[in-house]
């Protein structure tokens, strides 16, 4: 093997090997902040505390009809000081010792993750309802999910446009010797492809163990499906490929 032939699986390797650990560790983060945001908008309610004399009824069908409001659930005072009771038993003690139940009914309120920038209408229209006492939410849950929802949105864009970007490269290279002889090409320049494919392949191998420990340092852990590592080596062996063809010309 002459000198020139290895240097250029050096470059095809060390190319591959930088493509990969970045879309690697891209769709790591992608998985992870879309994993976030969908546990932070499961746990994330409105309380709506209601008056004693409240038509629970007409309260539920009320709000049910706000734009950006997925569902209403009633819960009554007792089963909220069970809920204490199991989370908090020196609260409930403490709260069975009054003469008269400070817990009211309530009315846990989801909102659609698309309207949670418009909190503060939704807030408002909920509060004009007549049988409503209080309200209450978690703001900082809710700045939580607008950033995770974002950053998710984000990392899935720049995926995109790195599939796109590798797609036309490789799609004018296909132009450029022949869709008929593109199998050809492949097995003329397979240790090109083959060496770009391990470049992609170590590149996996080492984000994994690079990232492996957060696994027990949090419990929120989201590693790429499969496929994406598919992908990952595909796109190392045909940019391999892409390497030869401009090598040869």
């Amino acid at each position: 093997m002459s000198n020139y032939a290895k240097k250029g699986y050096r470059i095809v390797f060390l190319a591959t090997l930088i493509f990969g650990i970045y879309f690697e560790a891209v769709s790591f983060f992608y998985f992870q902040t879309s994993k976030i945001s969908k546990m932070l908008i499961n746990d994330f309610r409105i309380v709506a505390a209601l008056k004693k004399q409240a038509s629970v009824e007409d309260t539920v069908k009320k709000i049910s009809l706000i734009n950006g409001i997925t569902s209403v659930n009633f819960v009554k005072s007792e089963e909220s000081l069970k809920r204490i009771q199991n989370e908090d038993n020196e609260l409930y003690l403490s709260i069975k010792s009054m003469a008269l139940n400070p817990v009211p009914d309530i009315l846990e309120i989801s909102v659609d993750p698309i309207f949670m920038g418009n909190i503060d209408v939704i807030v408002q229209k909920i509060s004009d309802s007549e049988g409503v006492m209080d309200i209450r939410y978690k703001p900082d849950e809710l700045v939580a999910i607008m950033h995770t929802l974002f950053y998710s949105k984000f990392l899935f864009l720049i995926i995109g446009a790195t599939i796109v970007i590798i797609g036309i490269t490789v799609f004018s290279a296909v132009l450029h010797v022949g869709f008929s002889n593109f199998f050809v090409s492949i097995m003329e320049s397979i240790k090109w492809f083959l060496n770009g494919m391990f470049g992609s392949l170590i590149a996996v191998v080492f984000i994994y163990i690079l990232i492996y420990p957060i696994k027990y340092i949090s419990p929120l852990w989201e590693w790429p499906s499969v496929p994406w590592h598919i992908i990952t080596l595909l796109f190392g062996g045909l940019m391999g490929w892409v390497l030869y063809q401009w090598k040869r010309n």
